[in-house]
């Protein structure tokens, strides 16, 4: 990753982190349950916590992964028709405790290990993994949208001239990233393999003075593989079971939210409604998340406890804990064991994302 790239990540996390920080100082000033935060009462509310729902959580959590696997094997089916779905899990369980441990640019991870196992371009599981990640976005975006929807029926913008600017931003980076995101899948469903042809034809116009021939033909090779790695957007049937697949991860982890909720002593019970509200911002929350650390689901999760739900700042405390923890962190111990077995190391994985 250059210079430039690694500065404007920077920049957006710092402001994403100015942001929830600011909206976090704002309820801890005007919530006075916050300056007697009882932390007896934070570690009991987590020692209440009943296995038996944790244990739904876990498995919710990772039969997410297993369905994730199949979307990228239908998407990937033009590239290679059989592909091991063992490796794709691997691969995705790998890749996703990088993005806990490295941050979002652990998301090469993924389409590198895929690559390597399964012994096709890299470039053609770069597109996979754009379709991929235009899939889960969409998703994302719909519950946000759906989340904000439900903020202003609360009148939540009405309680300060902040959350109603907030609000107000929000919708509108939803709305124009939802329209991208639509015309983006639109051009790699119908002119993928066109622009590929005209970038080919622009390149042996035009390099052959700059680069080798030998250049030339790998980044001609690249362009192809990467054109014939969105193919799986244009059979109906495919593209109606990577729908079918997204709306079957998301479930998961919906219901692994509800099982976090439902383990506390008492269970607290959310409706549908409540908890896709919960779950658009903790999504909007994880896109700022700092490497290994997190922050942004925490701070989006107690924010909507308290602000939305009334939730007490110790319970909220813990909740927000335990989220974290299955959508982020109980990924990584399988994912040690198989790094192990591939012979790779978080430095190895490092290096991975450096160079990308």
């Amino acid at each position: 990753m250059d210079a430039a790239r690694r500065s404007r990540r920077n920049l957006k996390l710092a402001g994403g982190g100015l942001l929830l920080a600011a909206l976090l100082a704002r309820s801890l000033y005007t919530n006075p349950e916050w300056r007697s935060f009882r932390w007896h009462a934070f570690g009991q509310d987590l020692l209440s916590v009943e296995p038996v729902w944790c244990g739904w959580a876990l498995v919710s959590i990772y039969a997410s992964y297993l369905v994730r696997a199949l979307r990228w094997r239908v998407l990937m089916t033009w590239t290679k028709p059989r592909a091991g779905l063992w490796n794709l899990f691997r691969a995705t369980v790998i890749g996703f405790a990088a993005i806990g441990v490295l941050g979002r640019a652990g998301e090469m991870v993924r389409p590198y290990l895929v690559a390597r196992k399964e012994r096709v371009p890299l470039s053609s599981q770069l597109a996979v993994w754009v379709l991929e990640r235009c899939f889960d976005t969409l998703t994302v975006l719909v519950t946000v949208a759906f989340a904000l929807r439900s903020f202003h029926g609360v009148g939540l913008e009405s309680r300060s001239p902040f959350f109603a600017e907030l609000l107000r931003v929000a919708g509108g980076v939803v709305g124009y990233s939802t329209a991208g995101l639509v015309v983006l899948l639109v051009v790699l469903r119908h002119f993928a393999e066109p622009l590929a042809a005209g970038l080919r034809k622009w390149l042996q116009g035009h390099s052959p003075r700059r680069i080798s021939v030998l250049r030339l033909a790998q980044l001609e090779h690249a362009v192809e593989a990467f054109a014939g790695g969105t193919r799986g957007l244009r059979e109906w049937p495919a593209l109606a079971a990577c729908v079918g697949y997204s709306i079957v991860e998301w479930v998961l982890v919906a219901f692994c939210y509800t099982a976090v909720f439902s383990s506390f002593s008492g269970g607290l019970r959310l409706g549908v409604t409540d908890t896709l509200v919960f779950m658009g911002a903790v999504m909007a929350g994880s896109m700022v998340n700092l490497p290994g650390i997190g922050g942004g689901i925490q701070v989006a999760a107690v924010l909507v406890l308290t602000e939305f739900f009334g939730f007490g700042p110790e319970l909220a405390a813990s909740v927000a804990l335990l989220i974290w923890a299955f959508t982020f962190l109980v990924v990584i111990p399988p994912a040690l064991l198989l790094m192990v077995q591939e012979g790779l190391s978080w430095g190895k994985l490092r290096r991975l994302e450096s160079e990308n």
